[in-house]
């Protein structure tokens, strides 16, 4: 009986970008809190509170006397909010460092002269139009440098054919054809360059 594999999934693509990401969400989630604790002082700096605590009647003012469970329930909050965050958010940005070492590995490609790769995303991956665009100019790039292979071998096959002749036997009607020709082949070849606009030199 065989089972079935899995492929584990590796949520960490890009440690260095995922981890800022985390990072970045759990510390807004901290300075909330403190905020949120900031704020409440404020807004009760000056009233007062009566606290029932180990059978004994306190009062006080309410900053000070609810300070102590703020800080309890915030450190609650951070602790498994923070874990519960750090777990989003890794699901999260895997959906945008996977994409991202995509696009990268597919310009590496186009970069080395393989025009070859196709990217292809998950339904609810970021990035979809750039590969969208990157496929369309991979496609578009691979028929224009197969035209002009075609018009190079041409010239090739022109230049084969009249290479095996005798330059003085030719008549000046076939010279003629033949210049035609390659100008012809030449010309297809400019085309297609002149659709490409260059960085200078």
């Amino acid at each position: 009986m065989t089972s079935a594999r899995y492929k584990r999934r590796n949520y960490l693509i890009n440690k260095n970008f995922q981890g800022k990401l985390i990072l970045g969400y759990f510390l807004f989630m901290v300075a909330g809190c403190l905020l949120f604790t900031v704020i409440l002082a404020a807004f009760s700096a000056d009233t007062m509170t009566m606290v029932y605590r180990n059978d004994d009647l306190q009062m006080g003012r309410t900053p000070m006397m609810l300070a102590r469970q703020v800080l309890a329930a915030h450190w609650v909050l951070i602790v498994v909010g923070g874990a519960l965050i750090v777990v989003a958010a890794t699901f999260i940005t895997h959906r945008m460092a996977g994409p991202i070492f995509r696009l990268e590995h597919a310009v590496d490609n186009m970069i080395s002269g393989r025009l070859d790769d196709v990217i292809y995303l998950r339904k609810k991956d970021e990035g979809k139009e750039l590969a969208a665009k990157l496929n369309q100019f991979n496609e578009e790039l691979s028929h224009k440098i197969r035209q002009m292979e075609k018009r190079s071998k041409n010239i090739e096959d022109l230049l084969l054919q009249y290479s095996t002749q005798d330059w003085a036997s030719i008549n000046p009607e076939d010279l003629e054809l033949l210049c035609s020709s390659l100008s012809r082949q030449n010309k297809g070849i400019r085309e297609i360059t002149m659709t490409f606009k260059l960085l200078d030199e």
